[in-house]
């Protein structure tokens, strides 16, 4: 598995990345220089920015190039033979062991290397400005709250380190450790300035280490962690390690290389915005803040339970401890460093969280959960389905708001201004009908057998009033909504996806549904439009681009249906949405940073208009790749997969995919699924064991099993190789010979007995 990595010169990129951990986060422009550090501890921030600048002989040097990686970013300046690079990272850990580094975990890193390859002895100065606790950043939609950036400090000096702690909140702790001593050191209330002068002899390397460690718990405790920082080379290592360990689960490896490279930083991405708060572990809809939205939540937690099921079991034992109110209805949000979270619903009385929750419940439990946890999750999908079935009124589900925004919207483009939508909402209802169904299959799985059926009748209802009364009779499709008063509303927008997603429609709505929202007034090149240019109301930048904007969430749910009937259009929907990520010039289009997944889109420049990092999208890409394309549907007592591929495509394969506590490694090549686990398919299923096999070449993915007298060695190549793969098993080795083109997928099978047999991206040879 090759590390995943870009670099680009700096003069094409706007911005940089948004790293983070359990406990931190933190903003980065594109040379490098910090610009935010938050922790999840208290909601609060530690410093607002951290610039770097550099001289050599005296000389000003600017940056030449960035680098983004997992774990860190980079920028390298260079010099008549000299050369700087300037890396940064917070010390990432996983799961459990995170338990034992939370110390560590609390620290910002930035490492100096310098080179010198010139003939002549060079003079270094490195001079460092950096500002508390928190500033304004022209370069982010969000900015602090103005009551941290009024917020003072008192600095104390001692050996080659400073102790910063704010005034009136001294439990607020930073200690930033210099390796090597400084020639000036000046602060105030508000800022530090350091300057620092090196030499090197020609053919020199060195490198400096500045660490900074922070605590909400005082200056003892920052003191205490620092004495883990230690060996921050050591920490690079491991959180490099840690990165690879993640992007190991559920790899997806496919022919199309854009849709491989985004499933890897979907994975990383996905983690950046892990966070343990007061309450417990959640993620927050707008980093960094604390503030967890249910709906994003749910749709979080469909990716990231293939990846990191044990945080999704936290977030949902979070929102059902919390965010449930009287009679079963889920809230809109909460904050999760309130020791006892108000409850916070714009007093809707039924939106698209409560649903969506219990969908999130019943996934978690068929895809991630080894121990049967259906009589545990019951309650709670039981009355969050009765509170649906109050709001049910002549066979539909009725929001009653009429407020505007956030107090009158109750599906997800809630935040459009003066705008409302509310009354009986197919979005809503699609998502509520099949939640029904989800309860009463977990009723008749524990033997309540009374429930399943009534859950089962309203779910039945819901679906037949929803292709009844909720089409419409201008387009012939579904309708937006009828309003409070009852009045249908026509407007095409991308919202006519939920029926589709969620089962509602039957098959000939279906393939009209998708014709609509893959015309050119919805379909673009980078992503589904939220309202069709051709309807009245269309904005490509009204209300957070809700009307006529491109979302990349959206974009996933209608490519995940496409797949069913068209898989060459769920790949582009998949390149559509990563596409943008790794742009050839990120600053033309504004908001974006190689590797991460922009929030939203004008609808006609596509100039990224909101959160460079969408929190949400991340994993939710990474459900497009597991459930769309590679077909995976998990179910309580089995999984199918059947992958929907383009006739182009000869394979794809899956490696390690975590299931319900096991790993699941398959591969579909020239019509047959070859697995590790057995799984229903539309396609004829071989089963066998894992196989170790190991080649040094990390461009190289392999596959291996042992099914009945033979090995089945899959393995493709990012790059043309020629290498030799280690087959171990029954303890002996089997070397194969690979020669693979980029991209070239080859399945051999090795008989106990025999010549291999070698079929070159389908065809036998």
């Amino acid at each position: 598995m090759k590390y995943p990595s870009y670099t680009y010169p700096l003069e094409k990129l706007s911005l940089g990345s948004s790293l983070g951990n359990y406990f931190l986060f933190a903003r980065f422009d594109a040379e490098t220089n910090l610009k935010g550090l938050w922790c999840a501890d208290d909601d609060q921030y530690y410093l607002g920015e951290w610039e770097w600048s550099f001289a050599i002989d005296g000389i000003p040097v600017h940056g030449r190039f960035t680098e983004f990686f997992p774990e860190s970013q980079s920028t390298t300046y260079s010099h008549e033979g000299l050369s700087l690079t300037k890396q940064v990272f917070i010390p990432f850990f996983l799961e459990e062991p995170a338990d034992r580094h939370v110390a560590e975990m609390h620290s910002l890193i930035y490492l100096i290397r310098m080179r010198n390859e010139s003939t002549a002895r060079k003079r270094i100065q490195l001079r460092h400005m950096l500002y508390f606790p928190a500033d304004r950043s022209p370069l982010f939609t969000k900015q602090p709250p103005l009551e941290q950036m009024d917020k003072r400090v008192r600095i104390e000096k001692t050996d080659r380190s400073c102790e910063v702690l704010t005034e009136g909140f001294g439990e607020e702790a930073r200690i930033l450790s210099c390796g090597i001593p400084w020639k000036i050191c000046e602060g105030n209330d508000s800022s530090l300035m350091l300057e620092f002068e090196m030499e090197l002899e020609r053919g020199e390397m060195k490198n400096v280490p500045f660490v900074m460690a922070i605590s909400h718990e005082g200056i003892e405790k920052a003191r205490s962690s620092m004495r883990k920082l230690e060996d921050p080379e050591s920490l690079l290592a491991t959180s490099v390690k840690n990165f690879r360990e993640l992007l190991s689960r559920s790899r997806v490896i496919t022919p199309e290389p854009v849709i491989n490279r985004g499933i890897d930083w979907a994975k990383v991405n996905t983690v950046r915005v892990q966070h343990r708060y007061r309450i417990g572990e959640a993620f927050t809809n707008d980093p960094p803040q604390d503030i967890v939205v249910i709906r994003d939540v749910a749709w979080y937690v469909l990716g990231s339970d293939y990846v990191t099921p044990s945080f999704s079991q936290n977030l949902l034992t979070l929102v059902k401890r919390f965010a449930c109110h009287e009679g079963g209805k889920l809230t809109e949000f909460l904050h999760a460093n309130d020791s006892h979270p108000e409850k916070h619903d714009y007093n809707l009385n039924i939106n698209d969280d409560t649903p969506l929750y219990i969908y999130a419940l019943y996934h978690h439990a068929s895809s991630a959960r080894k121990d049967d946890v259906w009589k545990e999750f019951y309650p709670m999908m039981r009355s969050a389905s009765d509170w649906i079935i109050a709001q049910m009124k002549d066979g539909l589900v009725w929001c009653t708001a009429d407020g505007m925004n956030v107090w009158g919207i109750c599906g997800w483009r809630n935040i459009i201004d003066k705008y409302t939508l509310s009354g009986a909402v197919t979005e809503v209802n699609a998502e509520c009908a099949f939640s029904l169904e989800c309860t009463a299959e977990v009723a008749r799985r524990i033997g309540r057998v009374e429930d399943a059926g009534r859950y089962s009748s309203h779910a039945e209802t819901l679906r037949t009033s929803i292709n009844k009364d909720l089409i419409s009779s201008t387009t012939g499709l579904f309708l937006l909504n009828r309003d409070v008063g009852g009045e249908p509303h026509h407007d095409v927008t991308g919202d006519l996806i939920f029926p589709v997603l969620f089962g509602e429609a039957d098959s000939k709505m279906r393939r009209r549904v998708l014709d609509r929202l893959t015309r050119e007034d919805m379909w673009t090149p980078f992503g589904s439009r939220t309202v069709s240019a051709k309807e009245k109301n269309y904005d490509p930048d009204l209300g957070y681009q809700l009307m006529g904007g491109v979302w990349p969430n959206l974009t996933a749910w209608t490519a995940f249906c496409l797949g069913r009937d068209d898989p060459d259009r769920l790949v582009e929907g998949m390149k559509n949405i990563y596409g943008l990520s790794e742009i050839a010039n990120p600053r033309e289009y504004g908001n974006v940073v190689p590797g991460e997944f922009p929030e939203r889109l004008h609808g006609e420049s596509f100039a990224s208009r909101g959160m460079a990092l969408s929190p949400w999208m991340p994993p939710t890409y990474l459900w497009l790749g597991i459930e769309g394309l590679l077909g995976v549907n998990p179910k309580p007592d089995e999984i199918e997969m059947s992958p929907r591929i383009p006739s182009s495509w000869k394979w794809i394969a899956v490696r390690d995919l975590l299931y319900r506590g096991a790993q699941v490694s398959a591969v579909l090549f020239d019509g047959v699924l070859y697995s590790s686990l057995p799984v229903k398919s539309i396609f004829p299923v071989r089963t066998g064991d894992v196989v170790d096999a190991q080649c040094e070449n990390e461009s190289i993915d392999i596959v291996c099993l042992k099914i009945g007298t033979e090995l089945i060695l899959f393995a493709v190549s990012g790059e043309k190789a020629d290498e030799v793969v280690r087959i171990k098993y029954q303890r002996k080795v089997v070397e194969y010979h690979l020669t693979l083109d980029a991209g070239e997928g080859i399945l051999v099978r090795i008989p106990e007995v025999g010549a291999p047999t070698v079929q070159r991206s389908g065809g036998a040879q």
